[in-house]
């Protein structure tokens, strides 16, 4: 089934780009796109398209520094570039991170640099107690990497909280995997309420993919870059800045900063509407809601006695897209590390699928796919009923 008729229940891994970022790219490319190095008109266009991006970050953010956002190609980049960058001895992370938090630190560590993992309850919030514990053992400069909301389950971790325990200790920089919370949640920065530096992925916001930023807070980050050559971006991601595709996160952060409260209710409110037709057609899937505090988009039901691989499968044959787990790690025939971390059995882990919605999904939308799950659930059954 061709992409045009496909209900997109998988905006966790890609949102669809809105019109207005495709014309924002589509007008970068047309005006020659030039080099925001060169010393001409064309180059002031292009300099000129960067600044106005910079801001339409920072008017999703609070406490962010002026000149704090450094532009790359995705959080992948952003994240191993903070994990590069900041000098510590030490790195604290949790055990649900994203993969390229948890490869960056698996890299840290086969260097030298001493790595712990936080764990997870069984609602997927960090253990704040054994992180504090965790802090007070180390010596010497620290990296504190805890994501702002999970990509499987939505949970948002207390970051405020996490702040709060940071805010005395010296050489010590929280970094916070924000991928999935930016343009969702209001992310502040200020000392004691967010983390030093976060990392934002545009793809998640309808903006292309291959654009990504690494933001730091009013107080600055120690940091230094992974690309080398140039001066771009204040000497921090060397290389020529890809212009059309920070033409469209710019547009999809100004689309985002205006409608915020709204696009939040709405994801949530889709959500909500998916699960409660779940439940009523399929009263024995489970949600795994996890903390109450969750991202408004994200939706992970384990359905009992049904291969979460199969129905993926499926569901796309008939025009859902979903997913398990990360999108970085999917297609590995392997439980997800997130949701073991929170104590599921590995079988369970089989049978969760996420679902994750965006501005773009319709109620109509919803509905339909609502049929289409529980039809192709209770289909699979009949399947593997008929084998047993």
């Amino acid at each position: 089934m061709g992409t045009a008729t496909m209900i997109n229940l998988d905006a966790a891994a890609n949102t669809i780009p809105t019109e207005e970022v495709i014309d924002a790219v589509v007008a970068a490319m047309r005006s020659g796109a030039a080099n925001p190095a060169s010393a001409h008109e064309l180059g002031d266009r292009s300099r000129a398209v960067l600044t106005r991006a910079r801001d339409g970050v920072m008017s999703l953010l609070g406490g962010a520094l002026d000149d704090g956002v450094t532009f790359t190609s995705g959080c992948t980049e952003a994240n191993n570039t903070v994990f590069a960058g900041v000098p510590a001895t030490t790195i604290i992370t949790s055990t649900v991170e994203h993969p390229s938090v948890l490869r960056s630190a698996e890299r840290a560590a086969s260097s030298g640099t001493t790595v712990l993992f936080v764990p997870v309850d069984r609602t997927g919030l960090v253990d704040l107690e054994q992180l504090g514990a965790m802090v007070a053992s180390v010596q010497g400069p620290l990296l504190v990497s805890i994501q702002f909301a999970n990509s499987e389950t939505g949970v948002i971790q207390p970051i405020a909280a996490i702040a709060t325990l940071l805010a005395t200790r010296t050489q010590t920089t929280f970094h916070s995997d924000a991928a999935q919370a930016f343009g969702k949640l209001p992310i502040d920065l200020s000392p004691g309420v967010g983390p030093d530096v976060i990392t934002i992925s545009g793809h998640k916001l309808h903006a292309p993919m291959g654009v990504g930023a690494i933001v730091a807070a009013e107080r600055g980050v120690p940091l230094a870059p992974l690309l080398v050559g140039g001066d771009q971006e204040g000497s921090l991601r060397a290389g020529t800045e890809a212009v059309p595709l920070i033409a469209g996160l710019s547009a999809a952060c100004e689309a985002r900063a205006g409608t915020m409260d709204d696009s939040v209710l709405r994801m949530s409110q889709l959500r909500d509407r998916l699960e409660a037709g779940l439940r009523d057609a399929l009263p024995e899937v489970v949600l795994v809601e996890g903390a109450t505090n969750r991202l408004p988009n994200i939706s992970s039901v384990r359905f009992p006695g049904v291969d979460g691989m199969s129905l993926i499968a499926q569901l796309d044959s008939r025009g859902v897209a979903a997913s398990q787990g990360s999108a970085c790690s999917s297609r590995r025939p392997e439980p997800s590390h997130v949701l073991m971390a929170m104590g599921m059995s590995e079988n369970d882990a089989f049978e969760t699928v996420r679902f994750s919605i965006s501005t773009l999904n319709t109620g109509a939308e919803i509905d339909e796919a609502t049929s289409i799950i529980a039809d192709t659930v209770n289909h699979l059954r009949s399947i593997s009923w008929a084998q047993a």
